[in-house]
């Protein structure tokens, strides 16, 4: 856990949030031939206390009336109370906005425009139903998302998102109050309308809409619902772009970040890319990434400065041999720089570290692990001090201490290690873990069984040491370490099936053959490097087959540049 004296914003309560429900009425369409799926959306009155003049889906606050509904609505035996309560609340507020009821007649027909004609909307429907023969149609519903409104905000709600089928025969009329014209619209359209700029949706119900485009029916949109379980669950994080509050949700690259710099969710963190300045992630950790972006390197590469004034600082990753980045170490750091750790040879990682050395008066140490046999002559690394498996690298002065624990993690390179600030629960991953890519395993050095039995060990040191967050060589911090690293193994034990069953089908194929069946995903301009990657997951299937065997399968290929996936 990272300690609350390093959190750079002070801590703060957010409102609690208020049970809500939100309806998703769906119908079939066709467009240029093709089936499709549209929703029905509303635009909220200007006058509306959140979202105003917005376009949305019909929805609110959860009633005390919901709960006796539930009661006698028709259900799914796999529908608990909870569950019944919200959808009751999701169709009341569908009712009341666009005057569509989901309900069942006593002969087990469903309401129709008839029906809807002898209710009063702003009537409570449970006495109505009774009335006129009818039954809430609970059953008939089905949970597709949860949205937790963003910390920052002064109206938080907690909602459901219910996906239901048009009932045929209803047509929906806006309250003119709370909702005004009701359109029907495919996703991708309104995404569009809105991306134009005359049709205004907020973060949740634009993510929504992309969530549900993937679908081609309702009959597939309600059969992925029927787990009863949300497809996704979300809180979202807000930060500042180009001057802008972007909001992001779990899953984007800098979630993390942002959970980690705001944790209770002030839109304050810059997350433009810059090279220019020291970016402070928590009091004792700044991240300068270097102006070397590009396929390979993503935005740049990330040094970190770990320390503060007081006990001086530990540079991590100095990067390429950038005069101007270099200078803007040294900088940042006033030149108190007590040890330059290296987390591999790389050339975008390491050739920094000397000249670095040679700016700082007290010429601190270059630690790191010397280049392996089989590593390629440019990224020869020699350290002042070999750095060993379980050592601490520690900083301390008057009480105020930032230790940092070594583990080898060979796998992307031979000599590749990472660094895990104890005090603060932060893992520093060089490019075993990056944000936004799947690091390359280059052969001979690297080596794809290294780099999977590498990630369990991290795993399973995230979990010892309590690690909230990990801090990647390139793009931004990263948070739920166990998630993220059990994404990494299947992608690469997906990866390596894909590449068995290529070999299979063309037993007699080449590597470019058998790259393109298996990496048929990935952009062409990207195969030279994924079949560096392609060759290590070759030479684990060899060694999984032929386990005695010293031929290695890298000295069939030319090499090619290192770099990520």
């Amino acid at each position: 856990m990272v300690r609350p004296e390093q959190l750079l914003h002070p801590q703060r309560q957010a409102v609690s949030p208020r049970p809500a429900a939100t309806m998703l009425l769906l119908r079939d369409a066709q467009y240029d031939g093709a089936p499709a799926v549209e929703v029905l959306m509303t635009r909220r009155s200007a006058q509306a206390s959140f979202a105003p003049g917005a376009f949305a889906f019909p929805g609110g606050a959860i009633d005390p009336s919901d709960g006796q509904t539930a009661g006698s609505a028709r259900r799914r035996a796999t529908q608990d109370d909870a569950q019944a309560i919200h959808a009751v609340a999701a169709i009341r507020e569908t009712f009341e906005e666009l005057g569509v009821l989901l309900a069942w007649r006593h002969d087990g027909t469903f309401a129709d425009d008839s029906d809807i004609a002898k209710l009063d909307r702003r009537a409570a429907i449970e006495e109505q139903c009774v009335q006129h023969g009818l039954t809430v149609a609970v059953d008939c519903v089905y949970p597709f998302a949860h949205w937790i409104t963003d910390r920052d905000l002064p109206r938080r709600f907690d909602v459901q998102f219910f996906v239901a089928r048009m009932p045929v025969g209803q047509t929906a009329v806006a309250d003119g109050a709370e909702q005004f014209e009701p359109v029907w619209v495919r996703p991708d359209e309104a995404l569009a309308r809105h991306a134009a700029g005359d049709f205004m949706m907020i973060f949740p119900t634009m993510r929504t809409l992309e969530r549900l485009r993937s679908f081609g029916s309702v009959a597939a949109v309600l059969t992925a619902c029927g787990s009863e379980r949300s497809l996704w669950r979300s809180c979202p994080r807000g930060g500042m772009r180009a001057g802008s509050v972007v909001r992001c949700m779990e899953g984007d690259p800098p979630y993390g970040e942002l959970r980690l710099v705001c944790p209770d969710g002030q839109v304050l963190h810059p997350l433009d890319w810059q090279s220019t300045e020291a970016v402070p992630l928590l009091g004792n950790v700044m991240r300068l990434t270097a102006g070397n972006g590009g396929l390979m390197t993503g935005p740049g590469t990330n040094s970190y400065i770990v320390g503060t004034a007081a006990t001086g600082f530990i540079v991590i990753d100095p990067g390429p041999n950038d005069q101007a980045h270099l200078q803007r170490l040294f900088a940042a750091t006033g030149g108190d720089i007590r040890m330059i750790v290296c987390t591999h040879s790389h050339v975008d990682h390491a050739p920094g570290a000397r000249p670095l050395q040679s700016m700082c008066p007290h010429r601190p140490p270059v630690l790191g692990r010397s280049s392996g046999p089989a590593d390629r002559a440019s990224h020869h690394f020699v350290p002042d001090r070999e750095l060993l498996d379980g050592e601490w690298l520690a900083l301390a002065h008057d009480g105020d201490t930032h230790r940092l624990l070594v583990v080898s993690t060979p796998g992307h390179a031979s000599n590749h290690v990472c660094l895990v600030l104890i005090e603060d629960g932060l893992l520093f991953s060089g490019d075993h873990v990056l944000n936004g890519s799947t690091t390359i395993i280059d052969p001979p050095d690297g080596n794809m069984t290294a780099y999977l039995a590498s990630l369990d060990r991290l795993d399973a040191i995230c979990a010892e040491r309590e690690i909230d967050f990990i801090l990647p060589a390139h793009g931004y911090v990263l948070d739920r370490p166990h998630d993220q690293i059990a994404r990494l193994t299947a992608h690469r034990l997906a990866r390596e099936a894909k590449i068995a069953d290529a070999v299979n089908a063309l037993p007699t194929g080449s590597i470019d053959d058998w790259l393109r069946l298996a990496y048929a995903d990935v952009p062409e301009r990207l195969w030279p490097a994924a079949s560096r990657s392609l060759l290590a997951h070759l030479e684990r299937l060899d060694e999984q087959r032929h386990p005695t065997s010293q031929i290695r399968l890298s000295s069939l290929l030319p090499a090619q540049p290192a770099g990520h996936e």
